[in-house]
């Protein structure tokens, strides 16, 4: 989602490893405590389950096994993090993220943001960098963690 640059960006932030990140609050639904999941055979390791969202199921993804190939911990601080996906025919589906180390929500001015200025096209989900109260944070766009495996289970795309 785009945010305005001239106001400040509400952003939830969560841990991957010995970094911060922040995935905005406008792209955000809702905020879970870790919740039992029903695990799904054969699929890749950063799917964590499913989920019961009031009465559907939603696919959850472990974003530390995407991101540096180590699952999540069952922490306290460990939460799912609800967003919306849009599959190919314009319908809204939900996708639950887990993260580690959500500690709550933070403002980032607008001119706290800087460019990494390096690009991995790897890691298109990888945004601004926000220096906030000494550390570094970096933006998160969740609708670009996605990729071609995750598109076809969430049915965001045909199978070819």
């Amino acid at each position: 989602m785009l945010n305005d640059p001239n106001k400040p960006l509400y952003a939830v932030v969560f841990s991957v490893a010995n970094d911060r990140y922040a995935l905005p609050v406008a792209d955000l639904i809702e905020v879970l405590p870790l919740l039992k999941l029903k695990q799904m055979p054969q699929t890749p390791a950063w799917v964590a389950g499913l989920m019961n969202y009031r009465g559907s199921p939603v696919l959850v993804i472990d974003i530390n096994s995407m991101m540096i190939g180590k699952p999540c911990q069952a922490i306290v601080s460990t939460r799912i993090l609800l967003t919306p996906v849009r599959r190919k025919d314009g319908i809204e589906k939900i996708l639950g993220l887990m993260a580690e180390g959500v500690t709550g929500t933070v403002k980032i001015l607008p001119e706290t943001l800087r460019s990494s200025e390096i690009w991995n096209s790897d890691a298109p989900y990888l945004g601004l960098l926000a220096l906030h109260e000494g550390e570094i944070l970096q933006i998160i766009h969740a609708d670009k963690l996605l990729t071609g495996d995750c598109l076809k289970l969430l049915e965001l795309e045909g199978s070819e």
